[in-house]
């Protein structure tokens, strides 16, 4: 009997160990049936037309935080219970926080979800499982934002005026090439979306841009190392965090998608829609954008509802 083919994927565990694992390929896999273990389940949904639809940040998300369930692999899929998952999940939030157990929730929600459309399953484990409070990454405030621009070395300095004034991603603020500002607007795809946006450049970033332009010798992106060459995601968030860490006062913990939260803030305490912050930030869902702005809101609220107390009173009076 001929040998059995098999696809070797190695996974970093929740713990850093590396381990191998081995799926059988060709007519085998045509075999397969809803019953078939956790292994079997992943494989599928990664060689899916659904899998292959989702951004390439998506599926690299999807594929680290799916990691830590590789150690069921040989359970059937029918077989894993809801106190799995969530355990596996309270092990992350102790390890790495609950934003990394919120990742585990999310990537196990859509792989069962999939199963479960199509055949491999009959019920989900993570149905409208919770997810831990305080996974969401800190925003900055202003004074934050005036302090690391007032105290960092150029190259960094200008991620976090790039990022301040157009509230986008850092894949995009890494990929934005200086084709896109034309002195006026900034035009990109957002690469998580593919959402189109046409950005109107405030004065103070039109100050800072045509400087930048001007200084630039080498590269095609906005955005730099202290080389001159286009960032790596990990390296401008591991060079930037560092930086900040070694400035006085400078709250820990701050990352760069934090700017993008204040960014929507200062559009909010302007007065701005929920419309016209997405039309900045390019968020497709206003639900994020409330949580971004929930606090200015409160605020703006408030204020207006005692305005209107106090004039109710004093309209009262005067016609008491």
């Amino acid at each position: 009997m001929p040998k059995r083919r098999e696809r070797v994927v190695r996974h970093v565990l929740a713990d850093g160990s590396i381990k191998d694992y081995r799926y059988p390929v060709g007519p085998a896999r045509r075999k397969r049936k809803a019953g078939d273990t956790l292994g079997d389940l992943i494989a599928a949904w990664q060689s899916s037309p659904e899998w292959k639809a989702l951004a390439p940040k998506t599926q690299a998300n999807y594929s680290t935080y799916i990691r830590p369930l590789m150690h069921m692999q040989h359970v059937q899929a029918s077989r894993i219970e809801r106190k799995q998952i969530i355990a596996i999940r309270n092990a992350m939030a102790e390890a790495k926080g609950n934003g990394a157990s919120t990742g585990v929730v999310r990537a196990a929600s859509a792989l069962f979800g999939w199963g479960l459309e199509n055949g491999w399953l009959t019920t989900i484990p993570t149905l409208k499982m919770k997810r831990l409070k305080g996974g969401h990454l800190p925003a900055w405030t202003q004074r934050e934002a005036d302090l690391a621009i007032a105290k960092l070395v150029d190259h960094l300095r200008r991620a976090v005026v790039l990022a301040l004034y157009t509230g986008q991603r850092r894949s995009d603020l890494i990929r934005m090439p200086w084709s896109a500002y034309d002195g006026r607007v900034i035009r990109l795809t957002q690469k998580k979306t593919t959402t189109p946006l046409v950005i109107p450049v405030h004065p103070a970033l039109k100050v800072e841009l045509d400087t930048w332009k001007q200084d630039r010798v080498v590269g095609t992106t906005i955005l730099a190392n202290k080389f001159g060459r286009p960032w790596q995601d990990s390296n401008l968030s591991k060079q930037l965090g560092d930086a900040l860490a070694k400035i006085e006062g400078f709250p820990a913990g701050k990352n760069i998608h934090g700017l993008r939260k204040l960014a929507a803030v200062n559009l909010a305490q302007c007065g701005c829609s929920l419309h016209e912050i997405g039309a900045i930030t390019g968020h497709k869902s206003l639900a994020m954008i409330q949580l971004y702005t929930a606090a200015v809101d409160q605020e703006r609220l408030a204020e207006a509802a005692i305005i209107r107390l106090s004039d109710a009173r004093t309209a009262k009076t005067e016609n008491a």
